[in-house]
């Protein structure tokens, strides 16, 4: 029996046929879902610094600022920020982006009837925050898309599902 699934998630296509699949088993299992969301270490493309800012103007009345310094500091370290404004701002939309891949992805899970749904926004190792949020979850299954948004330095180091299902202590489901 599937009682915890952890769902991770980058935003990605494979990412989004893997939120179907998860939502869909915790629907029928009636399972406690773990959205995971680890945020990019990579400078947002002009595309999504475009749909953040849009974003973040038509919610800016509902989000705290204050709130959110210490995770677009932790973002801006990880860009290699010198603090200026320039990668205050990616950090920002980095942050922001995270935030709509877990909320739209927890709207899908209601809409489908899930009851129990966690979400956790982490900064850091992939593969390793995804590891992390399972043990805390007691997660059954991981599951996750086979490919993500990374570029091609992960054919060198090796790919964030292939990290996870390797090293995981429950069943990986890797979604194309």
């Amino acid at each position: 029996m599937i009682k915890s699934i952890v769902l991770a998630i980058d935003g990605s296509v494979h990412a989004e046929h893997a939120q179907k699949v998860a939502i869909d088993l915790a629907s029928k299992y009636d399972a406690q879902l773990t959205l995971v969301h680890v945020l990019t270490h990579d400078h947002p493309s002009s595309e999504f610094t475009r749909m953040a800012e849009v974003e973040h103007l038509s919610d800016s009345r509902q989000q705290r600022a204050s709130e959110k310094e210490n995770t677009y500091s932790a973002v801006a370290r990880f860009l290699g920020s010198t603090n200026d404004s320039k990668d205050a701002k990616e950090a920002r939309i980095i942050v922001l982006l995270g935030e709509q891949i877990i909320n739209k992805a927890s709207k899908s899970a209601h809409k489908a009837g899930v009851k129990n749904i966690a979400a956790e926004i982490l900064t850091g190792d992939y593969a390793n925050n995804i590891l992390e949020v399972a043990k805390k979850a007691d997660a059954d299954l991981i599951v996750m898309g086979r490919r993500g948004l990374s570029n091609l330095k992960g054919f060198v180091t090796g790919s964030v599902s292939h990290k996870v299902s390797q090293r995981a202590e429950c069943s990986v489901l890797t979604v194309k």
